[in-house]
């Protein structure tokens, strides 16, 4: 395998079964966007798993009477 992969994803296949470049998603998101997501959705996991340990602990705090 050299350097760089080939881009050419076609390979061997006949001109019929080749896709039409260019065509695809319209409204893709941006690398910002998609840099942005990778941190802000691990932060919201944590915090929202937080606050349902804390939910959870209140009613059981709240059940038992303690």
């Amino acid at each position: 395998m050299g350097l760089f992969s080939d881009l050419d994803l076609s390979g061997d296949a006949p001109l019929r079964a080749r896709p039409v470049f260019g065509r695809g998603p319209r409204q893709v998101h941006s690398t910002r966007f998609k840099r942005m997501m990778r941190v802000v959705v691990p932060i919201v996991s944590v915090a929202i798993a937080v606050g349902l340990f804390f939910l959870g602990r209140m009613f059981y705090l709240m059940l038992t009477g303690q």
